[in-house]
């Protein structure tokens, strides 16, 4: 955070506990910031009168006058209600996150405080905090000069409506930047929570499946579907993980084309006859850096989403690929897009197409025109989170009666496509030692415990960092392996790794995370963390990691 960004800027924190107050203090006064602390909700309303601040802070649980109170009434104040409040609470029920934002809060900041999420969070806000003033200073100098210049100056009103309907398209952006923030912050909290508890859902059913039932027997098909369900629930989190752009995408240079037949040959044995089929490839000129999967599973949900349009009136579905090059004039009217050349896709239906507002929220997740049980509404939300991980966009033309059009731009490289080696799963090999497992989900632990010893481990499970630390101080050449989660209050994993390769520098250490990226692997690799695995980690990956990481040392 540049400290000369922000030293005028002034944040008010709103908390009973001055221990709260002063960990902020001293984190903030580093970057410049103007501070004023309030430990009621009655005096922050009142000190609001004096002053606004740029941001504030307020802590859930008070006396007297609770953090929502607080919010409902700062954002029935027209001087107050477009300041953003960011909530600090420990407690994880996202019925109390869902509460929080509807009563207008935009973020929540965690307890205990995570020193890079605080600076984190108050980095995204300060900055649409100040994108939401130039809008509003803009709009004012806007609607002045219209008024000084509508008598004077008539043959500018052309340029006039050009520049306010740039200021409304701004402020669209703005709108779902702050609305698709909140929703991706809901649904990470809900995928960490959820990876844990399929973890402990595959985890007991590759357990069981040892037994060797038969397969016509009712538990062991049971067992089976269970084991199916899971997978695909697992599936579903990750596509909520892309969608907050949480997970690294394995990229490599491909082209397109194939792809495309291959999901026209997927679909044709389902293919109505009553829908005609016009595909208008191109030769390709270059490749996209993508993840073949992630790109797969775009393109099959936006031909899926047209067949579906045309199930009951019939139609033609209309397949395209070309090059294009954007300009830097023609890439500025795009948002998120920079200049260069671009693999277009096109994806038409003849369907019944869509009105002006329900173009407005396709992209929005847990938006669909279909009926229950029929889509989550997920798919076109995670089919453009894609396309936008990949540097591109999803560009959409529809009118009632004239069917719809999918344009996906991805950007061209000029490289060779790599072409990754899937190696053979051997047999699993049994393996010895003594491992350290710690997860603050203590199902996991229990299953951990049982699965380790089965494989012939001996395992000592802890459900705190803080208590796997001690135990580690008092006799740290008593383990060989220390396996931890990442995610856990007080000291995270990889906090943890560190202060135990402290101690013993040779530790083996391997971290389970259900939110792998970039950011974390060079974060892990630089506290000496030896291998990173994303949960649900399936039981026989987790058992090979362990050997083959205790072979090497």
């Amino acid at each position: 955070m540049n400290p000369s960004a922000v030293s005028k800027s002034l944040i008010m924190i709103v908390d009973d506990e001055m221990e709260n107050i002063e960990f902020l203090k001293e984190l903030l006064d580093q970057f410049g910031f103007n501070l004023v602390f309030a430990s009621k909700g009655q005096d922050a309303i009142r000190l609001l009168e004096e002053s606004l601040p740029d941001i504030i802070l307020i802590d859930v649980l008070m006396p007297e006058m609770d953090g929502f109170e607080v919010c409902r009434r700062i954002k029935e104040n027209k001087k107050t209600k477009d300041i953003p409040i960011l909530f600090m609470t420990n407690v994880t029920d996202p019925v109390n996150k869902v509460t929080g934002l509807e009563l207008g809060g935009a973020d929540y900041i965690t307890k205990p405080f995570q020193k890079e999420e605080v600076l984190s969070r108050l980095k995204i806000h300060f900055v649409m905090r100040q994108l939401q003033l130039q809008l509003q200073k803009t709009r004012k100098s806007l609607d002045d000069e219209v008024l000084l210049r509508t008598q004077e100056l008539k043959k500018s009103n052309e340029q006039l409506k050009k520049e306010l309907s740039e200021q409304k398209r701004m402020e669209k952006i703005l709108k779902q930047a702050q609305k698709m923030e909140a929703i991706s912050t809901l649904s990470r909290g809900i995928a960490h929570d959820f990876n844990n508890i399929l973890a402990i859902i595959i985890g007991y059913c590759d357990l069981a499946a040892m037994e060797n039932l038969p397969k016509t027997s009712i538990t062991g098909t049971s067992l089976e579907k269970i084991h199916t369900a899971a997978f695909r629930a697992k599936e579903l989190v990750q596509h909520l993980l892309t969608f907050c752009r949480e997970t690294d995408q394995d990229k490599t240079h491909i082209r397109i084309s194939p792809i495309l037949h291959s999901i026209i040959n997927f679909l044709k044995s389902d293919f109505p006859s009553s829908i005609e089929l016009k595909m208008d490839l191109k030769e390709e000129t270059g490749t996209v850096l993508a993840d073949t999967a992630k790109i797969q599973q775009l393109l099959l949900n936006l031909c899926q989403n047209a067949l579906q349009a045309m199930e009951k009136t019939g139609g033609k579905l209309t397949i395209g690929l070309n090059h294009i090059f954007l300009d830097s004039e023609q890439a500025s009217n795009i948002p998120n897009l920079a200049s260069g050349h671009y693999d277009r896709i096109l994806i038409q239906d003849t369907g019944p197409g869509m009105d002006p507002e329900i173009l407005e929220r396709i992209f929005d997740p847990y938006f669909t025109t279909k009926e229950p049980g029929e889509g989550t509404g997920l798919g076109l939300a995670i089919a453009f989170g894609i396309a936008v991980s990949h540097g591109g966009t999803i560009l959409v033309e529809s009118r009632p009666g004239r069917g719809s059009s999918f344009e996906v731009l991805l950007p061209l490289r000029q490289t060779e496509q790599d072409r990754p080696d899937i190696g053979s799963d051997p047999e699993l090999p049994r393996g010895s030692g003594h491992v350290m497992f710690i997860d603050d989900e203590e199902s996991l632990v229990d299953f951990g415990k049982i699965v380790l010893g089965l494989a012939g481990y001996t395992v000592e499970g802890y459900t705190t960092s803080i208590d796997a630390l001690e135990a580690f101080k008092k006799d740290p050449q008593k383990y060989d392996l220390v396996v931890t989660d990442h995610i856990m209050p007080k000291l995270q994993g990889v906090d943890l790794a560190g202060k135990m390769l402290e101690i013993r520098n040779t530790i083996p250490v391997l971290l389970c995370t259900g939110t792998r990226s970039e950011k974390l692997v060079e974060h892990a690799k630089a506290a000496g963390i030896i291998e990173i695995l994303q949960k649900p980690i399936p039981m026989k990956i987790l058992i090979k990691t362990i050997n083959r990481i205790l072979e090497k040392h």
